[in-house]
Formats: structure tokens, C-alpha cells, sequence
């Protein structure tokens, strides 16, 4: 017999509630992937995480380590003699969201998971699928640390040049928004779009995006090198450099830099957690506050002068090239790990 139930290959067991004392030990995984850290750890290493309910319901991602997995997710190991990383390829290859059950809270379930039925394949060969996707992935996730470091060099050296600053510059005097909107009709559905699910927290660099197809109300158009600012509950710390052009929300504030050279000290100063914490304390709404332009056009950041700014902007942009280039490259890689699973993972 070919097929077998995937609970003969994989345990699993529901996630829990965060502890209430958080640390940097390990991470933990909500539905979506590493929602934060913490001082403890309910699931060993090489561990695949199932979203478990809510819209990411079905989503699955791999930790290497140990780690905490929330009560929104479903933790799966592998059972003894089945490649642990052949069981994350394989949950992604299943497609998982269509199972759930529900319509307005979406759920899965240990039963369903281990009900579906998958074909039996020898250990060698979960290995020999394993090492082509893994090397992709592990190739791409080698790319995502080159962006996490370049974004620490970046705020270090801002935060180095601006320790000592008797002076400050208004934020609209570094760059100014792009105020007009495209009317749906006239975005391309080739179009590249970034909302706010596609800018990570805390991180300077955006390297999602999607075409425009699904695209329905106004949006705002961007260039490659603005920076763009999630309005829209604005402590969540969305603030990027655009690599492409394309639209973005009207939930995102697009700003360009008004002097080439001021262009590292705007998004430094945009993401700093300064004018961040300004920005969420000032914005419209209880529930879901919205930063307004004017709140940080007029406010006040660190300056050390025009000089310092355009050397500051001389060390940044070669690092946001080679974080471009790595952007690009992922995208490739995982058109390519794409392609290939369900090639490698039948």
C-alpha cells in the first residue's frame, strides 16, 4: 500500500498560552511564524508549526531549535525514522488551509491532520528532497541575516552619531509625502503592491510585495528609495526602504526624501523608536490609531549637520544595495523551491 495516514508520520499536539515572563532564549510561534520570545520552550527542535486558528490558519513554518509555540498553533514532530524537515515540506506541500473548518474563526484540528493520507516514501528519498529544498531555504535564510545585520549597523551608527546632537531638524525638512492617489481602475494588475501585512516590524529593509490584481480602492504610487510609514497602528514599528516601485496602501504613508543624500538619515530617524513612540501617541483613534503627517512633519529629530548626514548616507547605501541584491535573490530561490515541491515532495 502506497498511501498512509499522516499521523503515522507526524505527532501532534496543541501549542499554549505565551508565559507570562518573557525573555530571548528561545522564540515563539504563533499562527504565523515568530511573534516574539521567551525564557521557556514547549517544543524540541526541528519542529514544524501549524497555524491552528484565525486567517493564518494552515500556515506552516519550521524552527531549527527549541522553542515556545502559542496555543494558536499546532506543534508537529516527526515520529522515529521520518526527516523532520521532510515533514515541514511535506504539511506545506498538503496545503493545509483547505481542511479547515469553520467560516468566521477558521480552525484545524489534530483529527483532521491526522486523518489525511499521504504517500508512503522511503527514508532516502526524504532525504534527497530534504537536501535540495533545504539548501534553498537555508541559501535564503543566509540572505535574511545579511538584512538583519545591516539594519543593526545602520541603527547603531545612527544611534552613535546622534548620542552627542545639540541640534535637531523638523522631519519634514528630510522628506515630504506623496499626498495624490491612483484610482483602482488605473493600477496594473502587474503592478507591484506593498500593505501592511508585507512590511516587517522593526526593520528598515522591505522585501515583500505582491502584484496589484486583487487591487479595488485607491492606493498611493512609491519609487524605489521612499520610505514608507504604517499609519495605521503605528506602534507596530512598519517603517521600510522600498527596493521597487509600485502602490502601496492608504493605510502606509509614502515619503521622499527632499535631498538625495538625506535619504539614510530619513529612514533612520523615521525608524527610530523616537519618533515611532511620537507617532503612537499622537495618532487619531483609541482602537486603531492612525499617525496623521503633520504629527511627524513637525517633529524634531537628532541632527549633527550636512556633512555628517551625507557621510551617514554613503555608509547606508551600499548596505541597502546588498540587501536589494539579496531581496532579489530570495525571491528567485523560492520561486524555485516552489516549483520544485511538488516535484520533490509528490
Amino acid at each position: 500500500m502506497n498511501d498512509v495516514a499522516l499521523g503515522d508520520l507526524v505527532d501532534f499536539a496543541n501549542g499554549k498560552p505565551h508565559p507570562a515572563s518573557d525573555g530571548i532564549a528561545y522564540l515563539t510561534y504563533g499562527a504565523n511564524g515568530v511573534i516574539g520570545a521567551s525564557d521557556h520552550c514547549n517544543a524540541e527542535g526541528r519542529t514544524s508549526v501549524i497555524g491552528r486558528v484565525g486567517s493564518y490558519c494552515g500556515a506552516v513554518h519550521y524552527s531549527p531549535d527549541r522553542c515556545w509555540v502559542t496555543d494558536n498553533a499546532i506543534i508537529a514532530t516527526a515520529r522515529e525514522g521520518v526527516n523532520p524537515r521532510y515533514v515541514y515540506y511535506l504539511l506545506k506541500r498538503l496545503d493545509l488551509n483547505r481542511f479547515r473548518i469553520g467560516s468566521g474563526q477558521p480552525l484545524l484540528t489534530q483529527g483532521i491532520l491526522r486523518r489525511l493520507t499521504v504517500r508512503r516514501v522511503a527514508r532516502d528519498e526524504q532525504d534527497s528532497a530534504v537536501a535540495v529544498l533545504g539548501a534553498l531555504d537555508d541559501k535564503i535564510a543566509a540572505n535574511g541575516r545579511v538584512a538583519t545585520l545591516a539594519d543593526d549597523l545602520v541603527r547603531a551608527r545612527y544611534e552613535e552619531l546622534t548620542a552627542g546632537a545639540t541640534t535637531s531638524i523638523r522631519i519634514d525638512q528630510l522628506g515630504s509625502p506623496v499626498r495624490s492617489t491612483v484610482a483602482a481602475k488605473r493600477i496594473r494588475p502587474d503592478e507591484n503592491y506593498i500593505a501592511l501585512e508585507h512590511m516587517p516590524k522593526r526593520h528598515l529593509w522591505l522585501a515583500s510585495w505582491t502584484g496589484a490584481s486583487a487591487v479595488t480602492s485607491p492606493k498611493r504610487r512609491f519609487q524605489p528609495g521612499d520610505v514608507l510609514f504604517g499609519r495605521l497602528r503605528p506602534y507596530f514599528h512598519k517603517v521600510g526602504l522600498a527596493f521597487v516601485g509600485g502602490v502601496a496602501s492608504t493605510d502606509i504613508l509614502v515619503v521622499r526624501p527632499e535631498r538625495e543624500t538625506h535619504r539614510g538619515w530619513l529612514l533612520a530617524a523615521l525608524s527610530s523608536d523616537d519618533v515611532v513612540a511620537h507617532a503612537s501617541a499622537v495618532g487619531d483613534g483609541t482602537r486603531m490609531p492612525r499617525a496623521k503627517w503633520p504629527d511627524l512633519a513637525a517633529y524634531e529629530v537628532p541632527w549633527t549637520g550636512d556633512g555628517d548626514a551625507r557621510r551617514f548616507d554613503e555608509f547606508v547605501r551600499p548596505l541597502a544595495r546588498r540587501v536589494e541584491a539579496a531581496v532579489h535573490e530570495n525571491r528567485t530561490l523560492a520561486d524555485l523551491r516552489d516549483t520544485l515541491l511538488p516535484t520533490l515532495i509528490p
